[in-house]
């Protein structure tokens, strides 16, 4: 069984990321970046010392029950440092089971990873590819290109692409739809979460970024900006009927806990999911409450190192 104290120990000589980008630009990235994010206490933001330095950090989160079986739910950032994945690829290789999420067709997955003529990784899919045009934006590294999704330990746990488009026919839901309504979810939730002051008012504002392209070093100025509001809103959290009601998240969710399920039966004894964080709260909910699970230890992972 892996040490998670090995998995988060941070790796000397980190690349230094820079990127080149408009005020339009900025704002079509936060709003994607933001979506992707979601709400999510397994993501926070460390500030450095030095103007425009931080960490964008993801937890490993370890549970055990009393037969002492461990899942460790791993929570995703899509795009990240090439050195983010290496270290999550390395972790990956000590559990017994690794149980991931990807919109695919099980067998081959050629619904979201594809490759072209030179053998490189690309997006099968819509919102892969916003993802790897924000990733190269970012000067950072798709999750697709980065995780080595072909490990014997590796396995399936989310919807098919048909079965996606089955369930979002039976609501008479598009994607776009789909979105919206987890858009307004959000944006229901950080009203409450203001108005009892369990999240901080967002920083991303016209006047900081105004700040950020004057800078002497406006691309990791930006890229800080980014970052600190991703992290911002850790304390949202929907409620289990509003999970349920969103396809994106409730059904999927399902689908992984039946995996998860199936895997606890079969006697394995370490077992990774890896999630988007936007997930992590209702699965947690679900491993402590109704599979009987308790923390047992936690770190963080850099996602984005900014070190201007």
């Amino acid at each position: 069984m892996s040490d998670l104290g090995k998995v988060c120990e941070k790796p000397n000589n980190l690349p230094r990321l820079p990127i080149q980008w408009g005020l339009v630009l900025c704002i079509q990235l936060f709003a994607v970046l933001e979506l992707l994010a979601q709400e999510s206490a397994h993501l926070r933001f460390a500030e450095g010392e030095g103007e425009w330095q931080g960490e964008l950090q993801t937890a490993i989160t370890r549970y055990q029950n009393d037969s002492g079986q461990t899942v460790d739910l791993i929570a995703a950032i899509h795009i990240a440092d090439s050195a983010y994945f290496d270290r999550l690829n390395q972790h990956f290789e000590t559990l017994e089971v690794l149980l991931f999420e990807l919109v695919a067709d099980v067998e081959s997955l050629s619904g979201d990873v594809l490759e072209n003529e030179s053998g490189e990784v690309v997006p099968g899919s819509t919102l892969g590819l916003v993802q790897t045009l924000i990733a190269d934006y970012l000067n950072l590294e798709f999750q697709l290109q980065g995780i080595d999704y072909g490990a014997d330990n590796f396995l399936h746990a989310d919807l098919t692409a048909t079965e996606l488009e089955d369930i979002m026919a039976s609501r008479d839901e598009s994607f776009f739809s789909m979105f919206l309504n987890m858009a307004q979810a959000q944006m229901e939730a950080e009203r409450k979460a203001m108005a009892s002051n369990a999240v901080k008012p967002s920083r991303f504002t016209f006047a900081a970024l105004m700040e950020a392209l004057v800078a002497d070093n406006q691309p990791e100025a930006i890229k800080f900006l980014v970052a600190r509001e991703l992290a911002r809103s850790g304390g949202l959290a929907l409620s289990p009927e509003i999970e349920s009601e969103l396809t994106i998240l409730g059904e999927r969710n399902r689908v992984a806990l039946e995996a998860l399920a199936k895997s606890l039966s079969a006697g394995n004894r370490s077992i990774g999911l890896f999630y988007g964080a936007a997930h992590m709260p209702g699965l947690v909910r679900e491993i402590i409450q109704t599979m009987g699970f308790r923390q047992t230890g936690k770190c963080w992972l850099t996602a984005w190192q900014l070190s201007p």
